[in-house]
């Protein structure tokens, strides 16, 4: 398995401030919904700092596939964003 070099402090901050959006938009979602996007972030917080396994890949996964589940309920575009703080290689 590759080892992919941990965000630096400019990208923690970014997702910081992008799971704080997430947290923000919880708020105004119900059941499976909210459960998805939830189980897409869930990891970030530690991962980006150096437990378990940091691998940007696998966030957009879990972002695209919120964003593909529940395309026609959708506030934010978590996976564009996130491509601007990690982009793709």
């Amino acid at each position: 398995m590759k080892k992919h070099t941990l965000p630096n402090e400019n990208q923690r901050k970014a997702l910081c401030e992008l799971m704080h959006h997430a947290f923000v938009e919880l708020r105004y979602l119900d059941g499976e919904q909210a459960h998805d996007l939830a189980y897409a972030f869930h990891n970030l917080p530690v991962e980006i700092y150096g437990w378990g396994s940091w691998n940007p890949k696998d966030t957009r996964g879990r972002l695209k596939y919120y964003q593909s589940k529940h395309a026609k309920n959708l506030g934010t575009n978590y996976v564009k964003l996130f491509n601007k703080i990690c982009p793709e290689i």
